[in-house]
């Protein structure tokens, strides 16, 4: 009997695109298809696409056998962003909003109340006329809808209306909805947010399966019903990918600098103040020690501010780079930040690049990274509370550096950490 299966994968977010967004499925995608799947890919013409960040370089890690499938769109984001200026249209976790500024909160309005959930639902038609396509010439069994933007699970709703029995829908939330963390800045009225509650709903009790990345999302979405049970949740959380950190071996730290990183986006609902204040601290303690400090992304005007405050001259900040630079950038670190909500049951998905680096791990927040973490050997989770423990962690670091001392962590416990482990889970979720 043959045991390959057919699945088609709707995402939004797919090559050119880049952000963090994009690598779960690149990667899922890329396994499934190595271990001899059928994989169709369906996402939306780069050419009318609205997305945060382009990273050319993503393209190349595409398995030649998954199938693209584009479809067009139609993205109100663009119009708006012309109204505003770029500047002020939110970018990826709401990290540049000033909530004070007229002109973003009238492009957060015109987001929550007009288009419901998201910008991007104006794919929506497009996409389902094109699925509907794909899976009947292609005898699909399987379909994936992966979500932000939460607009991408409707298309899964309609599909699964549309075709019942004849399809296994899927649903993969790599966020949750109504409870994100920045939920509170985009200005629902109360029939949006009802709208939002009413959607996220339909998506959880009629999708035939649901993938999600921890306990905590799990929860979130499954305190929207009792009309289902917690067995149709499997928790499947991001990973690494071993082919992006064949350069291991080959790029270290420099030795003359003593440099602390933060690569990927962090906006002031983060809070990693009591990290800028510790380094800050331990620079003026060590006034001789060669202290750096170098932000990869988008960090938020404020943040940028404090950071400078602390540490002045010392700390430097470029904007977001192709993934295998971003790898780069953590292997040439001395020390990790790590910024996490701090909730049980959620791990975000730099975790483990972070992990697979080899650096030292400094996380400002604990939940089920500081779980991993510990388990890997690779640093220390602290509360944002634990100033003077931050401090000391920091300057135990420094002296290791100025020591020499290398920094290992545990290898064996990252092996189920790796995207080949988890599409091996997600082959267990296909018909």
């Amino acid at each position: 009997m043959d045991s390959t299966k057919k699945i088609l994968v709707i995402a939004y977010y797919w090559p050119p695109s880049g952000g963090a967004g994009v690598q779960r499925w690149l990667k899922l995608t890329k396994y499934l298809a190595r271990l001899g799947h059928e994989v169709h890919v369906l996402s939306v013409d780069p050419e009318k696409a609205s997305y945060f960040h382009v990273d050319e370089s993503l393209k190349n890690d595409i398995h030649p056998k998954v199938k693209i499938h584009l479809s067009d769109s139609f993205e109100p984001i663009n119009i708006y962003s012309q109204m505003v200026g770029k500047k002020n249209v939110p970018t990826a976790g709401y990290s540049n909003v000033d909530e004070q500024h007229w002109k973003q909160k009238l492009v957060s309005g015109i987001r929550s109340n007009l288009f419901i959930p998201d910008p991007r639902i104006g794919w929506k038609k497009h996409a389902y006329r094109k699925a509907m396509e794909v899976i009947a010439t292609e005898n699909i069994q399987n379909v994936i809808t992966t979500s932000p933007p939460h607009s991408t699970q409707l298309i899964g709703l309609k599909l699964k209306r549309k075709l019942k029995s004849k399809i296994n829908w899927i649903v993969d939330f790599r966020d949750p909805w109504t409870d994100i963390y920045y939920y509170s800045l985009l200005q629902h009225s109360k029939l949006s947010h009802k709208k939002n509650l009413k959607l996220e709903r339909q998506v959880v009790e009629e999708s035939d399966q649901i993938i999600t990345v921890g306990e905590g999302f799990k929860a979130s979405f499954l305190s929207k019903t009792n009309k289902v049970s917690p067995d149709k949740f499997e928790i499947i959380s991001n990973a690494f990918d071993p082919d992006d950190f064949n350069m291991k071996d080959e790029v270290r730290p420099d030795e003359d600098v003593f440099l602390a990183s933060y690569i990927g986006t962090v906006s002031d609902k983060y809070e990693p103040d009591v990290f800028f204040e510790a380094l800050g601290r331990l620079a003026k303690d060590f006034p001789e020690a060669p202290i750096r400090f170098k932000a990869t992304g988008v960090v938020s005007e404020r943040l940028q501010k404090l950071i400078v405050d602390h540490l002045g001259d010392k700390a430097s900040f470029y904007p977001p780079v192709p993934h295998e630079q971003a790898v780069h950038a953590m292997l040439k670190s001395h020390v990790l930040l790590l910024i996490t909500p701090g909730i049980e049951g959620t791990i975000p998905g730099k975790t483990f690049e972070y992990l697979a680096s080899g650096r030292r791990i400094l996380s400002v927040g604990k939940g089920d990274s500081a779980k991993a973490i510990k388990q890997c050997n690779a640093g220390a989770a602290f509360e944002r509370s634990e100033k003077e423990a931050v401090y000391e962690y920091l300057k135990s670091a420094l002296l290791d550096f100025q020591n020499k001392i290398p920094f290992e962590t545990n290898t064996n416990e990252l092996k189920k950490m790796a995207w080949d482990y988890k599409a091996a889970q997600v082959v267990e979720l296909l018909r």
